[in-house]
């Protein structure tokens, strides 16, 4: 039986939130360990900036992260953290906004039997939307690879070799987390889908993030942008094809 633990990642003032998820944890008997997400605003400038690079972000992004962007990023940078001080085999990574299939004990098990090399595997997608470029059927579920990796990081399962991958690979980062997970040949993940997803994501949990920032409206270099859609589709194309073989 493979070492996994279930993180939820869940921010101190949100409650409701923690009350929700943990009934369905007990309703399934499911053990977790709650993981305080950082709180953007409360951090101070050098905190911000100890992973978070103003410089790199100018460099590889069309505008600049709010502090509640870069709290969602350091939020996960400390589960990647805890799975690999735990030395997990695996965990399942959870932000507190969802509702959990019937299938969830299933999905546990299926990630736990995966036969292939991995490092990161979807568990939801909202909206559902992305088209699976391979699929390999396995006890009741399809694990698949995308022809674009979907945004959202609302729940998904990360392996110790992903998570040593993305520590260091976010040691200095300078997009929100959900796009940077899309420029997965910069990282080298092995990055899958697992369907029917056995997570269902609220669609408040994005708009959340902009509250917590206070996001007005930021300056965007519209050039910048369009060169790096180009380069976005054309290194996607060719690295997706290469997992999916």
């Amino acid at each position: 039986m493979q070492n996994y633990n279930i993180f939820l990642i869940n921010l101190d003032k949100s409650v409701e939130r923690l009350r929700n998820a943990d009934e369905q944890f007990k309703r399934l008997h499911i053990a977790y360990e709650r993981m305080p997400a950082v709180y953007g605003p409360d951090l101070s400038e050098t905190e911000l900036n100890v992973h978070y690079s103003a410089e790199k972000n100018r460099k590889i992004y069309h505008k600049q992260l709010n502090v509640g962007e870069v709290g969602c990023y350091l939020s996960h940078r400390k589960v990647w953290q805890a799975i690999v001080e735990q030395n997990l085999d695996f965990a399942i990574v959870l932000e507190d906004d969802f509702s959990l299939n019937a299938n969830f004990l299933a999905s546990i098990a299926a990630v736990a039997a995966v036969d292939v090399e991995w490092d990161y595997i979807k568990l939801a997608e909202y909206p559902e939307k992305r088209k699976a470029l391979s699929s390999r059927e396995f006890n009741g579920f399809s694990l698949i690879t995308y022809d674009k990796i979907p945004a959202r990081t609302g729940a998904q399962a990360v392996s110790l070799s992903g998570a040593k991958k993305l520590l260091a690979t976010s040691e200095q980062f300078g997009r929100p987390i959900d796009i940077d997970l899309q420029y997965i040949w910069e990282k080298k993940l092995r990055l899958y889908g697992l369907k029917p997803y056995p997570v269902n994501l609220k669609s408040q949990f994005a708009s959340e993030i902009d509250e917590i920032g206070k996001r007005c409206t930021p300056k965007v270099n519209f050039f910048a942008k369009a060169f790096d859609q180009i380069r976005f589709k054309i290194m996607n194309h060719l690295y997706r094809n290469k997992l999916g073989e």
